[in-house]
């Protein structure tokens, strides 16, 4: 990876994880119902899309309008990849460090959201099974917060690729 490709990397990784820092102070402010809520979550959703994809492409204007397809991948995943950590960080000490109790109310929030969604074709039994499961694991652990990381990197790859494809524009005279 080159000098400049790093320092756009770092630069990019820790706005964008800044500004996941953001929303997840706002979500804590608002209550558990933010973490839950649909508009900020499809919000989070563009910015993760939009703001890789512009620093690519922008990534590449500043070089001459070329790009390979190693560059703009490493580019868009890396942005994610380091944002994606900052923003882990940051949940998993406020859940966990910070106020462990706020992290038992978004536990119950979503066994209550859980049930909402799965009583019309589950049984009872099933869904006590499924409320026990959720309690067991404990989604906001720090082992079960860096699973999800983990899960999130895959995404994080698979975008990257989509990004890389339909931004690389390599120099031909070089490629000869």
């Amino acid at each position: 990876m080159s000098e400049e490709l790093k320092q756009h990397v770092l630069k990019n990784g820790l706005l964008l994880g800044f500004v996941y820092v953001c929303i997840s102070i706002l979500k804590y402010i608002g209550g558990v119902e933010y973490f839950f809520n649909n508009y900020i979550g499809a919000f989070t959703i563009l910015i993760a899309i939009i703001v890789p994809i512009y620093c690519t492409i922008k990534f590449r204007t500043n070089n001459g309008g070329y790009i390979d397809f190693k560059t703009a991948f490493s580019s868009c995943t890396a942005i994610l990849l380091a944002a994606g950590f900052i923003d882990l960080v940051f949940q998993m000490g406020l859940l966990n460090v910070f106020d462990p109790q706020f992290s038992v109310e978004l536990l119950d929030a979503t066994i209550d959201k859980t049930v909402l969604v799965y009583e019309s074709f589950k049984t009872d039994e099933e869904i006590s099974e499924l409320i026990e499961l959720i309690e067991e694991k404990s989604i906001y652990s720090p082992k079960n917060m860096l699973i999800g990381y983990g899960v999130l990197t895959i995404g994080y790859t698979l975008f990257g690729l989509l990004v890389a494809a339909f931004t690389k524009n390599e120099n031909q005279q070089f490629s000869e």
